[in-house]
């Protein structure tokens, strides 16, 4: 469903703002200034628990109702946040046991922001209570169109080591396990004598060098205590308003985002990224839009360049900000809300880049935004009528995240950088559209899916769940590194995998970690196979091996690195290493021929995203990397923004935008 209030509609081009920041004489100029820009929603409330709430439990919302009729006076709708993230210096007083404690035992101290923790009572008392009082002041009012809680929630550094998280902690793991003895065959604490002979025995993984299945359950609670803590607001504001509710997060690969989302209306998004990678943030993008089934927000981005009281990132070439603002609409969002509005004049982040400057002038992006507002007016039928379409998926998973910090198999070796840049990027560089999905999507939407580095296939019932799906017809290009732990990141004791090789036959025979290039390998036509970091060595057994490895070792001979597997009706191409982008990209060739996913005629960065709905058939273009590119064209299109026909091959200059119709 797509929730409207009034005459709102999407999709949205908003901004953060902190009217309470600033003398009420400025407020009109301001919604003067946002109104002209073409913006259309405002998020406002966030940080001001002590506005609403300046003295323990006398509350006063006045304010900000005023603000709100103010901005709905001028067209502009409001996001409305809890303000559970900066609790007034009274509270802290009031309850020093409610501040974090870090792994060295000492309490963090008012300033900064979600510096309380999320399972102390008191603090939870004290942030349901202001949530429940905002609910019954504004669940009902129609300009304010979306709530979001809290702010940024996530684990920070190794999380909260007080009393409350370390007894609860024991008592999550104890209706996990049901009895300690259980707990210690998990996790083999025969091993240096770690077996514990109560639940109260479990320490907080610091100061010693602890068991990595302790450290990788440690994480899990910590990332679910946030979840449970936002999902207790949900709770009260869903009692209150029919408007949609949801959490700005920020991209981080421990959060299971799936679990997050069962108490969300909306997925709302964070990001930062700059020149360099403005491809990743559309790795989140093609992962959000999964998780709803409505589209998502992207609640806060820069105009300029981020800084607090130093500026951290350089000017941004020009159209940059056009294309960044663009993306998330095109790969499935329906708002795109710059932070923020007006750059503070004093305190925090007092440098960071905004749409207007503290002084009320604009900035050297501010024309940007006024385009990207009239580009959105122009093709929102189009958009809001349409829906990225795909066939094709990469799994990617909080537990995944979880796992392999705690045991990264080969130092330095990162999950998220490594699916991002060996997987994703050469994949999107081809022009095709991956949904990112984690372990508890249905494969059924899919022709052909990857599944890089995810150790363990239990999550969801995820190894069944997939030997159905290729069985039924899908293609699954699976590793390296997938399929070797259990749920608790034990590695198997019979077998290498711990369902691959039942499944097609083939067989792990060892595995060798090569950071400099020992091993070598190549495709069965003879040509260079290059892959590196780690080497899974398979025995193709009745399979076909596409590329084999010819030296580095001298129990290599006969043994594959990359097969693949008749299953049922579908195939299984099993990869034992992280390939090079040439490589990845032959793979894919591969796999689509197999899958029937078809790969369009791109040159360049350009985000290629297919939209299929009631306004139509068409695609979105966004040129990532401030580099010429082109597409070619299967048939004549009508360019939305440009209004004209296009066709054959057409080029995009650097961080082009076009909006493309079928005819």
């Amino acid at each position: 469903w797509i929730f409207m209030q009034k005459d709102y509609c999407p999709p949205y081009l908003g901004v953060a703002y902190y009217p309470e920041d600033w003398p009420d004489a400025e407020l009109d100029r301001d919604i003067a200034r946002m109104k002209a820009l073409g913006l259309r929603v405002a998020r406002i409330g966030e940080f001001a628990w002590r506005r609403m709430e300046p003295r323990p439990g006398e509350f006063d919302f006045s304010y900000f109702e005023r603000v709100i009729d103010r901005l709905a006076a001028a067209g502009i709708a409001t996001i409305l946040g809890t303000p559970t993230a900066t609790p007034p210096v009274w509270f802290g007083k009031m309850f020093p046991d409610a501040f974090v404690e870090s792994e060295s035992g000492r309490r963090t101290s008012h300033g900064g922001r979600r510096h309380f923790c999320s399972n102390n009572p008191h603090y939870n008392e004290y942030s349901l209570r202001i949530v429940k009082k905002m609910a019954q002041a504004f669940g009902d009012n129609p300009n304010v169109i979306g709530w979001q809680i809290d702010n940024e929630i996530y684990m920070h550094g190794s999380g909260c080591f007080c009393p409350e998280c370390v007894a609860r902690f024991r008592e999550s793991l104890r209706a996990q396990y049901g009895t300690i003895d259980a707990l210690n065959e998990a996790w083999n604490l025969n091993l240096f004598s770690q077996w514990y002979d109560d639940f109260s025995d479990i320490p907080a993984p610091r100061d010693a060098w602890h068991n990595p299945h302790l450290i990788y359950a440690w994480r899990t609670f910590q990332q679910d205590s946030h979840i449970a803590f936002v999902h207790r607001q949900a709770d009260i504001l869903h009692a209150h308003t029919s408007a949609p509710i949801g959490t700005d997060t920020m991209p981080f690969g421990g959060m299971n985002y799936r679990r997050l989302a069962e108490k969300m209306d909306i997925m709302q998004f964070n990001h930062y990224n700059t020149p360099e990678n403005l491809f990743a943030c559309a790795f989140w993008f093609d992962y959000l839009r999964t998780l709803k089934n409505r589209p998502f927000w992207n609640t806060e981005t820069a105009t300029c360049w981020n800084g607090s009281a130093a500026i951290t990132q350089s000017i941004k070439p020009e159209g940059y900000c056009r294309a960044n603002s663009m993306l998330p609409i095109a790969l499935g969002g329906e708002a795109n809300l710059y932070w923020l509005w007006r750059t503070h004049w004093a305190g925090h982040e007092l440098v960071h880049g905004a749409v207007i400057d503290s002084s009320g002038r604009d900035m050297l992006t501010t024309g940007e935004v006024a385009e990207t507002a009239r580009m959105l007016d122009r093709c929102a039928d189009f958009i809001h009528g349409t829906k990225v379409k795909t066939e094709l998926a990469i799994h990617f998973t909080a537990n995944g995240s979880n796992m392999h910090a705690t045991q990264p198999v080969v130092q330095g070796w990162n999950y998220e950088d490594s699916i991002l840049n060996a997987f994703y990027r050469p994949l999107i560089q081809m022009g095709l559209r991956p949904d990112v999905i984690d372990a508890g999507a249905e494969p059924g939407a899919y022709r052909l899916i990857f599944t890089p580095m995810l150790m363990s296939l239990d999550e969801e019932n995820l190894a069944a769940r997939m030997a159905d799906w290729v069985r039924a017809g899908g293609t699954w290009v699976v590793g390296p590194l997938t399929d070797v732990r259990n749920a608790d990141g034990t590695r198997y004791r019979d077998r290498g995998y711990g369902m691959l090789e039942a499944l097609t036959g083939a067989q792990l025979r060892y595995f060798a970690p090569d950071t400099e290039n020992r091993i070598q390998a190549e495709w069965e036509d003879g040509t260079a196979f290059h892959g590196g970091t780690w080497f899974e060595m398979l025995d193709c057994g009745n399979n076909e091996s596409l590329a084999h490895v010819t030296h580095g070792h001298s129990a290599i001979e006969g043994l594959s690195v990359l097969a693949r597997a008749r299953v049922g009706k579908g195939c299984v191409i099993l990869l034992g290493t992280v390939p090079d982008a040439a490589a990845i990209k032959k793979i894919a060739q591969i796999a689509c021929a197999e899958s029937g996913v078809s790969i369009p005629e791109v040159e360049g960065e350009i985000i290629v995203s297919p939209r299929s709905g009631e306004a139509g058939e068409g695609i979105m273009l966004v040129e990532t990397a401030g580099k010429p590119g082109k597409i070619a064209l299967d048939a004549p299109m009508r360019d939305l923004l440009r209004e004209e026909t296009v066709s054959g091959t057409i080029a995009l200059e650097p961080y082009a935008v076009r909006i493309l119709k079928a005819e």
